[in-house]
């Protein structure tokens, strides 16, 4: 795949914005964006922001970091790329390209973020980075547990849609709240109540369900120990699948503080 790279401009907004929705529906934990986001973010005279561009002329991902001048450092800060382009092949363009920036602008260090994920790392792991251990703590609480599930409902759904399971109910229950999926010649349809039979039925803590979007802990394992629930009217090897595929154990924050 031919790609060409350049400046991010004003008149991209609107395709930066669509290739991140689309990213997010795919990956949990997106941060929300808008127009003025990447307007403001485009604005900044310390910020280093460049896109990818295949033969179609269409952005297939971007790339934005920026330079502290306080610790004359630089900082990647989010990575991009739409889910039907290899990510590792997009990413390494864009990342190689900044990387040459920061270092010609003679910072003292560049950083990445710590992403947990083979993708990020293997791209980095090749221009040098080293992984060190960071003393910031980071915390997240789910207060609403109606509202968590309605925002990680497209994630879930497009995780689903990947077993190609036909007419299969899916029910997801966080401590009374829940959300209800199956997949149907349209695609997978979502409900917050439905009366039908369900077929797979996971009912967890909003501990557990924030464990594992987060990628901190293994379904399968929290299942074998009784601290997740499991009620499926289908073989263990299909429940099994699905449960995994649900909530397979990565981390998505796309390098945002939350």
């Amino acid at each position: 795949m031919e790609l060409q790279l350049r400046k991010a401009k004003g008149e991209d907004i609107p395709q930066l914005l669509s290739l991140y929705n689309e990213f997010s529906r795919t990956f949990v934990c997106a941060a929300s964006r808008n127009r003025q986001d990447f307007r403001r973010e485009l604005r900044k005279k310390d910020n280093v922001n460049l896109v990818a561009l295949d033969k179609q002329n269409c952005i297939a991902g971007y790339v934005r970091a920026h330079l502290e001048k306080r610790f004359n450092r630089g900082e990647f800060e989010e990575i991009i790329v739409l889910p039907k382009y290899d990510f590792e092949q997009v990413a390494k363009l864009l990342v190689e390209k900044v990387n040459d920036i920061l270092v010609k602008k003679k910072v003292i260090s560049i950083v990445a973020g710590s992403m947990r994920n083979p993708a990020y790392e293997r791209i980095f792991s090749k221009l040098g980075f080293l992984e060190s251990e960071s003393n910031s703590v980071f915390m997240y609480v789910i207060l609403d547990a109606q509202k968590f599930l309605n925002e990680l409902q497209p994630a879930l759904a497009a995780r689903l849609s990947s077993l190609k399971e036909k007419n299969i109910l899916v029910q997801i229950e966080c401590e009374g709240s829940s959300i209800f999926l199956i997949e149907t010649s349209e695609g997978i349809q979502p409900f917050i109540f439905t009366n039908q039979p369900v077929d797979f039925k996971v009912v967890l803590s909003r501990e557990i369900l924030t464990k594992l979007v987060f990628g901190i802990a293994d379904a399968l394992e929290l299942a074998k120990t009784g601290q997740l629930k499991i009620e499926p009217n289908l073989s263990e090897q299909k429940a099994n699948r699905i449960l995994k595929t649900l909530f397979p154990k990565r981390q998505f924050l796309i390098m945002d503080y939350w």
